[in-house]
């Protein structure tokens, strides 16, 4: 088979450029939407209703079907509802319950169409709940919905009915009717009245009421599994603040579930523990999301010296690897063996027999923490379609095609999502600052191709704010990078205005909402399309005019004449098109993040159509909680770059975090864009590692937009864009300067504001990188030095955000001093 070399790829790039129970008890059931909780007084963004995703190209073949209940369990209940008009003795209808739960017609109902937030539930008998291990297989039906976005579930492990609130904490396994939403299914914990997504997987199909499902539940120790139709859904551990034995329930939001049957039988057998990704070596910087570092192996490569996070190696089709220089350095298979490596393979693949050999030996073992890494697009496109869960990473560090034009990032991001990759090796003419920003807004994880030997030319390559640096020589990345002042950014975080600016105009999804954001120094625009009945994008949150306009209805069921009768009913103005928005930030530093919100099966290729109309490809990336349209996107649209919207939240162990954020974004190419609520800075350390980018939703607390950004976190959607105007983003001083002995150094500089403001200071911190002058320095980075000689350092500068509880440091390119 022929592949596509980096240099065809580009080639094809430039021709795109260029065109009856007992007695009610209490429970205090609380509303629940099934997403992970954010303190933010605004709406975040969530599902529409009428969303029906499906499963992204390229996903891995199903699991293996739930095993069959183990001979010798004991079955503690079985329940059919033939002969009975009410509810079986013992089993318990909450007195809270917004709807009703009933028998007849020989099926258990439960209907929660009363609310669609707040639960409708059954406790099973209250025995269950002395029981630890166990398994439920549940028949059920959704009969009818309130939206395709409501959900019914199993409950288990749950608290007593006397509990504050009653039940809590538990576990379910939560299925929504339109399953094959990203998060069509949810492993979640109930606790305090408010929900935790732990795992979310969307399922092959919606839930068809004229069709019954078997929802099965094992669960053994500290171990859960949930299997829908015999499908796994997730594999999880328990959190620890639930009960290690409790009750059992079911229960509904917004729909109506049909039970047919209930088995609760003994699980005797153990689950077997979770293969979770090495716990990776670092540099030991105390930079915030500093560049991950690739080594290249050789046979003496000392790498615990170099820093590095992934070793680079050359494999064939008998899956040895070898250095560069071709040395034997062994097996994939001993190499994945060795339980105290701290690095992930990067596997330099050449040629599909050795694709087809990792296939092959991925069937029988975990290939969930490994790179491929190739300059033939079309290879590794095979390979991940193979092997869904194995990353790639394109290499156009060879390329001589390439330069810093926009034309040239275009080339790279498009090939780099036609191979299913988030990952570009970047030649050196390409490793400078602005080429490196404009790969990121475009989400694309940029890691450099570097041989510098000097702190002073690894400086140069680190103050680009590349994600990655894949070094001829790791340990002179790694010297520079444990100098670094704490909270150090070498990479800007991204301002996204959510819907543009809320806060600064009080509408939403407007051209004037847009502008306020992008005047207060936002990088990113997010917004939501929808596409009208003569086929034109408009940008609309809800699937209804209602909340936002003086009108009412859907509005996919308006034509574009319509829908611009309408204005807000805050600043009476108009709906925008799409094109609009296209047309007034067109060749402007801007980026649009479009939320594909419409289940509509044409609304990608209308996107393709306005893009291309537009020529705005180069300022676009598509997000969703849709799977289905992330889906179309790469079928329809393969060169643009999209992120996975979700509501999961981080294990409290990074690396199972990582291996959950894995699962969600691998089958569709994508960023992890979470609710911020459930994201950690040590999921997003161990992340960056693997090339994963985090762009948490909605930060409306001052606070949590202040951490964040000193975490490094790669970009920010927030209704508050303006809280980051006057925060420097970029410094600037001479590249030569002279200093006295046993003198305080500091350097005058340039900061650069978010807004692009310029402001005359001093450094306030130094970082020393190289020199012959000897020096000491403080805690607080006080800086002197203590005789004459030479020195290389990177001046900063500390800024405190709002009330200084947080704060974070930004370095300039290295200077050269002059000790006297």
């Amino acid at each position: 088979m022929q592949h596509t070399r980096i240099a065809a790829a580009i080639a094809v790039s430039l021709a795109l450029a260029a065109c009856g129970g007992g007695g009610g008890t209490n429970t205090a059931f609380t509303p629940g939407t099934g997403t992970a909780p954010a303190p933010s007084p605004a709406p975040a963004p969530s599902p529409a209703p009428g969303t029906s995703p499906a499963p992204a190209p390229g996903t891995a073949p199903a699991p293996s079907p739930a095993p069959e209940p183990e001979p010798t369990a004991k079955v503690l209940l079985e329940q059919r509802f033939t002969s009975l008009s009410d509810l079986p003795a013992g089993w318990v209808r909450p007195a809270a319950n917004k709807g009703t739960v009933g028998v007849r017609d020989g099926s258990l109902y439960i209907d929660g169409r009363a609310d669609s937030f707040a639960m409708t539930a059954v406790a099973l008998p209250p025995a269950l709940a002395e029981l630890s291990n166990y398994r439920i297989d549940v028949v059920f039906t959704f009969e009818a919905a309130n939206n395709t976005a409501r959900w019914g579930s199993v409950m288990y492990r749950s608290s007593a009915a006397t509990a504050t609130p009653a039940y809590e904490p538990y576990h379910q396994f939560a299925i929504r009717q339109n399953a094959t939403a990203s998060n069509g299914t949810e492993f979640a914990l109930r606790k305090a009245g408010a929900w935790t997504v732990q795992a979310t997987k969307a399922f092959g199909s919606a839930i068809d009421s004229a069709k019954t499902y078997t929802a099965t539940v094992i669960v053994h120790g500290n171990r859960a599994r949930h299997y829908l139709d015999n499908v796994l859904m997730h594999d999880v551990t328990l959190d620890a603040v639930a009960p290690a034995r409790g009750g059992i329930g079911l229960q509904t939001a917004g729909l109506l579930m049909r039970v047919d049957s209930i088995k609760v039988s003994e699980q005797l057998k153990p689950l077997p523990d979770i293969a979770t990704p090495a716990a990776l070596q670092d540099t030991g910087t105390a930079a915030a999301m500093a560049p991950t570092l690739v080594q290249p192996m050789a046979a003496n490569t000392n790498l615990a010296a170099s820093g590095a996070s992934n070793a680079l190696f050359r494999i064939d089709s008998t899956l040895s690897l070898r250095s560069a220089n071709g040395e034997s350095l062994g097996s994939l298979a001993q190499y994945l063996a060795d339980r105290n490596r701290a690095t992930a393979p990067v596997l330099r693949v050449a040629d599909d027999a050795t694709v087809d050999a990792l296939a092959r030996y991925a069937q029988e073992n975990d290939l969930g923490d490994v790179t491929l890494l190739s300059d033939q697009v079309s290879l590794l496109a095979r390979a991940r379609g193979l092997m869904p869960m194995a990353r790639a990473a394109v290499d156009f560090s060879g390329s001589g095609l390439l330069d810093a034009s926009t034309q040239s990032v275009m080339q790279v991001v498009s090939a780099t999502n036609k191979a299913r990759a988030k990952i570009a090796v970047l030649p050196p003419v390409m490793t400078q600052r602005a080429t490196v920003a404009q790969l990121q807004r475009l989400l694309i994880t940029a890691w450099a191709a570097s041989s510098a030997t000097t702190p002073s030319e690894a400086a140069q390559v680190l103050t680009t704010g590349v994600n990655g640096v894949l070094a001829s020589d790791g340990s002179v990345f790694a010297r520079v990078m444990r100098q670094l002042p704490a909270n150090t950014l070498l990479r800007k975080p991204l301002v996204i205005g959510h819907r543009g600016m809320p806060q600064g105009t009080g509408d939403e999804n407007t051209l004037a909402s847009a502008q306020a954001a992008v005047d207060a120094g936002a990088d990113v625009v997010e917004n939501d399309i929808y596409l009208t009945s003569d086929k034109h994008l408009v940008i609309m949150h809800d699937d209804t005019v209602d909340r936002t306009t003086n009108g009412t209805g859907r509005i996919e069921s308006m034509t574009l004449a319509q829908v611009k009768q309408l204005r807000t009913k805050v600043g009476n103005r108009e709906v925008p098109t799409l094109q609009e928005y296209f047309s007034a930030f067109k060749g402007r530093p801007v980026t649009h993040f479009i939320e594909l919100k419409s289940s509509n099966a044409g609304l990608v290729a209308q996107l393709k159509n306005e893009l291309d109309a537009a020529g705005t490809r180069d300022q676009a990336v598509a997000i969703s909680f849709l799977g289905d349209q992330l889906k179309r996107a790469g079928q329809t649209l393969p060169e643009l770059s999209t992120g996975l919207l979700n509501s999961n939240a981080d294990a409290s162990d990074p690396q199972v975090a990582v291996r959950d954020i894995l699962a969600a974004v691998q089958p569709y190419s994508s960023t992890d864009n979470p609710a911020y609520g459930g994201l950690s800075q040590g999921a997003m350390e161990a992340g960056k590692h693997r090339g994963i980018t985090f762009w948490p939703w909605t930060v409306n607390d001052q606070a949590a937009f202040h951490r964040l950004y000193s975490w490094g976190t790669h970009g920010i959607t927030t209704d508050y864009a303006f809280w980051a105007r006057d925060f420097p983003v970029e410094i600037a001083t001479a590249a030569t300067a002279t200093v006295g002995v046993n003198t305080a150094v500091t350097l005058p500089v340039t900061l650069t504001t978010q807004v692009g403001g310029s402001i005359a200071a001093q450094s306030n911190v130094m970082a020393v990188i190289d020199g012959t002058a000897p020096f000491v320095q403080s805690a607080e980075g006080d800086l002197r030095f203590t005789a004459a000689g030479t020195a290389v350092v990177l001046p900063g500068y500390r800024h405190k955000m709002g009330d200084g509880t947080y704060s974070y440091v930004i370095v300039a390119k290295p200077v050269s001093l002059t000790v006297r």
